[in-house]
């Protein structure tokens, strides 16, 4: 929330120190309708399926971004952005699972949840501007990631809970597009943000359709597409998807 809270102030702090001849200015928060699926495990243990053990279904986040652009050669233009993505949900297991040193077993009622922060600080220039819009840069991203299980011992009754957690920064080749439709203030477009390296991915596309009024504010709607693979990530292994539409508000200075 803390971070939310920081980007979100950035979008005002930004218009008043930027929006100047020869300075972009923008924000804004889509509400993501993300549907997650994929496995996670503790250190190469047997796996848990997040729709099969959990039943996880869609869930709304938001993701809160920020940055500007500007006119000075080779410095890089900026933008932050957090995405924020959590929910439980309960099942039962198909087979046994140890997970941070507590076994679950086969046909038990467990509860799950998840709760995983990614900050990205990007950093881009734009070698193209002309009816569509090249940008190129690189994307720092911060993961903090908590998996957590809860159920009860197979012999004593009592509850238990096995919980993983995993702070990873990695940084994402960035590449974005876009263009303005023959209509005054809509545009589409779309960006990639991706790597992979020693078994682990990160990688998120995005595809983007809006409108920008002449009072500033703008309405979008997309599809997001976020993956995320770890392995043997402080003893974390996971297989991760989460896909799904959205609508946000931006402002534009």
């Amino acid at each position: 929330m803390k971070r939310l809270l920081v980007v979100g102030a950035l979008v005002g702090a930004a218009s008043t120190a930027f929006a100047a001849p020869g300075f972009d200015v923008y924000g804004g928060v889509n509400i993501w309708d993300q549907k997650p699926s994929g496995t996670f495990s503790h250190h190469k243990e047997n796996s848990v399926d997040m729709r099969k053990d959990f039943g996880f279904g869609s869930d709304t986040s938001a993701v809160i971004y920020a940055g500007f652009e500007h006119f000075v050669p080779l410095v890089p233009n900026v933008r932050l952005r957090h995405m924020g993505i959590s929910d439980s949900s309960t099942g039962t297991l198909t087979k046994n699972v140890t997970f941070d040193g507590q076994t679950f077993t086969a046909s038990s009622d467990v509860k799950g949840s998840y709760d995983l922060d990614m900050t990205d600080l990007t950093l881009y220039w734009t070698p193209w501007k002309t009816v569509v819009k090249v940008d190129l840069g690189l994307t720092v991203r911060h993961l903090d990631a908590e998996l957590k299980i809860e159920g009860k011992d197979a012999v004593s009754g009592d509850s238990i809970q096995g919980k993983e957690s995993a702070d990873e920064y990695a940084p994402l080749i960035h590449v974005g597009l876009s263009g303005d439709l023959p209509f005054s203030g809509f545009y589409v477009g779309g960006e990639i943000n991706g790597i992979s390296y020693s078994g682990n991915r990160f990688y998120d596309t995005t595809f983007k359709a809006g409108w920008q009024s002449p009072f500033l504010v703008g309405v979008e709607v997309g599809y997001t597409q976020l993956k995320l693979k770890l392995d043997d990530v402080s003893d974390v292994d996971a297989d991760l998807e989460f896909k799904g539409p959205y609508l946000g508000v931006n402002v534009s200075f």
